[in-house]
Protein backbone atom coordinates (compact mmCIF):
# COMPACT_ATOMS: atom_id res chain seq x y z
CA UNK A 1 0.00 0.00 0.00
CA UNK A 2 2.91 2.39 0.90
CA UNK A 3 4.52 1.58 -2.44
CA UNK A 4 1.55 2.21 -4.50
CA UNK A 5 1.02 5.83 -2.57
CA UNK A 6 4.07 6.34 -3.50
CA UNK A 7 4.53 5.45 -7.31
CA UNK A 8 0.74 7.27 -7.37
CA UNK A 9 2.14 10.54 -6.09
CA UNK A 10 5.40 10.39 -8.50
CA UNK A 11 3.25 9.35 -11.96
CA UNK A 12 0.62 12.53 -10.87
CA UNK A 13 3.40 14.96 -10.35
CA UNK A 14 5.57 13.88 -13.52
CA UNK A 15 3.03 12.05 -16.07
CA UNK A 16 5.83 12.17 -19.03
CA UNK A 17 9.02 12.12 -16.89
CA UNK A 18 10.69 8.49 -16.76
CA UNK A 19 10.41 7.01 -12.92
CA UNK A 20 13.86 4.83 -11.54
CA UNK A 21 13.16 2.24 -8.60
CA UNK A 22 15.78 1.84 -6.05
CA UNK A 23 16.78 -0.36 -3.51
CA UNK A 24 19.42 0.18 -1.10
CA UNK A 25 21.53 -2.50 1.09
CA UNK A 26 19.01 -2.78 3.90
CA UNK A 27 16.04 -3.72 1.57
CA UNK A 28 14.58 0.10 1.50
CA UNK A 29 12.72 0.76 -1.69
CA UNK A 30 12.67 4.63 -3.51
CA UNK A 31 11.46 5.88 -6.08
CA UNK A 32 13.16 8.85 -8.12
CA UNK A 33 12.95 10.63 -11.11
CA UNK A 34 16.67 10.68 -11.52
CA UNK A 35 18.57 7.71 -12.50
CA UNK A 36 21.32 6.51 -9.77
CA UNK A 37 23.24 2.88 -10.52
CA UNK A 38 21.67 0.21 -9.81
CA UNK A 39 18.48 1.97 -10.57
CA UNK A 40 15.92 0.09 -12.56
CA UNK A 41 13.69 2.09 -14.89
CA UNK A 42 9.80 1.83 -14.33
CA UNK A 43 7.61 1.13 -17.47
CA UNK A 44 4.65 2.95 -16.89
CA UNK A 45 1.14 1.44 -18.59
CA UNK A 46 -0.83 4.07 -20.40
CA UNK A 47 -3.20 5.10 -18.46
CA UNK A 48 -6.65 4.49 -19.18
CA UNK A 49 -9.03 7.36 -19.01
CA UNK A 50 -13.34 7.85 -18.94
CA UNK A 51 -15.06 10.63 -19.72
CA UNK A 52 -18.49 10.48 -17.73
CA UNK A 53 -21.89 11.85 -20.18
CA UNK A 54 -22.86 15.01 -18.33
CA UNK A 55 -25.55 14.89 -16.24
CA UNK A 56 -28.17 16.99 -16.51
CA UNK A 57 -28.99 20.01 -13.84
CA UNK A 58 -32.17 20.55 -12.04
CA UNK A 59 -33.12 23.47 -14.48
CA UNK A 60 -32.39 21.77 -17.65
CA UNK A 61 -34.93 19.07 -17.02
CA UNK A 62 -37.57 21.14 -15.66
CA UNK A 63 -36.97 23.16 -18.59
CA UNK A 64 -37.53 19.59 -20.74
CA UNK A 65 -40.45 19.01 -18.62
CA UNK A 66 -42.11 22.04 -19.33
CA UNK A 67 -41.46 21.81 -22.92
CA UNK A 68 -43.02 18.58 -22.87
CA UNK A 69 -46.23 19.65 -21.11
CA UNK A 70 -47.07 22.54 -23.38
CA UNK A 71 -46.73 19.65 -26.58
CA UNK A 72 -48.78 17.80 -24.73
CA UNK A 73 -50.96 20.27 -24.02
CA UNK A 74 -51.81 22.12 -27.52
CA UNK A 75 -55.13 23.74 -27.32
CA UNK A 76 -58.22 21.88 -28.45
CA UNK A 77 -60.28 22.87 -31.49
CA UNK A 78 -63.24 23.99 -29.08
CA UNK A 79 -66.81 24.09 -30.56
CA UNK A 80 -68.82 26.03 -28.31
CA UNK A 81 -72.24 26.77 -29.03
CA UNK A 82 -75.63 28.26 -26.67
CA UNK A 83 -77.89 25.70 -26.17
CA UNK A 84 -80.28 27.92 -23.90
CA UNK A 85 -81.83 30.24 -24.37
CA UNK A 86 -82.99 30.02 -27.71
CA UNK A 87 -82.65 32.44 -30.49
CA UNK A 88 -84.69 35.19 -29.96
CA UNK A 89 -86.72 33.24 -27.34
CA UNK A 90 -89.01 35.07 -25.18
CA UNK A 91 -88.88 34.50 -21.52
CA UNK A 92 -91.31 35.12 -19.10
CA UNK A 93 -90.06 35.33 -15.46
CA UNK A 94 -91.34 37.57 -12.80
CA UNK A 95 -88.23 37.54 -11.21
CA UNK A 96 -85.88 37.47 -14.33
CA UNK A 97 -83.86 34.94 -13.88
CA UNK A 98 -82.14 32.65 -17.04
CA UNK A 99 -79.94 29.82 -17.07
CA UNK A 100 -77.66 30.14 -19.94
CA UNK A 101 -76.70 26.31 -21.00
CA UNK A 102 -73.46 25.84 -22.93
CA UNK A 103 -72.42 22.68 -25.38
CA UNK A 104 -69.02 22.39 -25.61
CA UNK A 105 -66.74 19.71 -27.84
CA UNK A 106 -64.26 18.31 -26.97
CA UNK A 107 -64.74 18.63 -23.02
CA UNK A 108 -62.63 21.34 -21.45
CA UNK A 109 -58.95 20.65 -21.20
CA UNK A 110 -58.59 20.56 -17.08
CA UNK A 111 -54.86 20.61 -17.15
CA UNK A 112 -54.77 23.12 -19.58
CA UNK A 113 -56.83 24.97 -16.87
CA UNK A 114 -59.27 25.95 -19.88
CA UNK A 115 -63.03 27.35 -18.02
CA UNK A 116 -66.21 29.27 -19.64
CA UNK A 117 -67.11 32.73 -19.47
CA UNK A 118 -70.26 34.20 -19.72
CA UNK A 119 -71.11 37.95 -21.21
CA UNK A 120 -74.65 39.71 -21.07
CA UNK A 121 -74.89 42.72 -23.50
CA UNK A 122 -71.21 42.75 -24.12
CA UNK A 123 -69.90 42.42 -19.88
CA UNK A 124 -68.52 39.47 -18.32
CA UNK A 125 -71.22 38.24 -15.70
CA UNK A 126 -69.42 36.18 -12.79
CA UNK A 127 -66.06 34.27 -13.23
CA UNK A 128 -64.20 32.10 -15.70
CA UNK A 129 -65.86 28.52 -14.45
CA UNK A 130 -65.39 25.06 -15.67
CA UNK A 131 -69.71 24.46 -15.97
CA UNK A 132 -71.26 24.30 -18.55
CA UNK A 133 -74.06 26.42 -17.55
CA UNK A 134 -74.53 29.78 -15.30
CA UNK A 135 -77.85 31.39 -14.15
CA UNK A 136 -78.37 35.27 -14.57
CA UNK A 137 -80.79 36.80 -12.02
CA UNK A 138 -82.84 40.11 -11.93
CA UNK A 139 -82.36 40.85 -15.36
CA UNK A 140 -83.98 43.78 -16.58
CA UNK A 141 -86.81 43.40 -18.92
CA UNK A 142 -85.97 43.88 -22.69
CA UNK A 143 -83.88 42.28 -25.11
CA UNK A 144 -80.31 40.84 -24.62
CA UNK A 145 -77.66 39.24 -25.77
CA UNK A 146 -75.52 36.41 -24.26
CA UNK A 147 -72.10 35.51 -25.41
CA UNK A 148 -69.81 32.13 -24.10
CA UNK A 149 -66.58 31.80 -24.39
CA UNK A 150 -63.78 29.38 -23.98
CA UNK A 151 -60.63 31.04 -22.26
CA UNK A 152 -56.98 29.60 -21.16
CA UNK A 153 -55.64 29.98 -17.95
CA UNK A 154 -54.11 33.63 -18.71
CA UNK A 155 -57.67 34.78 -19.82
CA UNK A 156 -57.30 34.77 -23.28
CA UNK A 157 -60.52 33.99 -25.49
CA UNK A 158 -59.98 30.32 -27.22
CA UNK A 159 -62.87 30.16 -28.91
CA UNK A 160 -66.49 32.39 -29.35
CA UNK A 161 -69.95 31.16 -29.10
CA UNK A 162 -72.79 32.88 -31.68
CA UNK A 163 -74.77 35.39 -29.81
CA UNK A 164 -77.40 34.58 -28.87
CA UNK A 165 -80.65 37.31 -28.28
CA UNK A 166 -83.68 37.05 -26.24
CA UNK A 167 -86.36 38.95 -24.52
CA UNK A 168 -87.42 38.88 -21.03
CA UNK A 169 -90.73 40.06 -20.47
CA UNK A 170 -91.96 40.85 -16.59
CA UNK A 171 -95.23 41.80 -15.05
CA UNK A 172 -95.70 45.18 -14.86
CA UNK A 173 -96.68 47.12 -11.25
CA UNK A 174 -99.37 48.65 -12.95
CA UNK A 175 -100.80 45.62 -14.29
CA UNK A 176 -102.99 42.93 -13.27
Amino acid sequence: MKYWLVSLLFVTMSAYAALYRSIDEYGNVSYSDMPSENAELIELKELSTYTPTPIPTKVDVITEDIVELEQDLTPPNYKISIASPEQNESIWDGGGTVTIAVNISPALNSERADQIVFKLDGQRVGEPQSSTSFTLTNIDRGSHIVVASVVDKAGKVMKNSKSILFHIHRRSVAGP
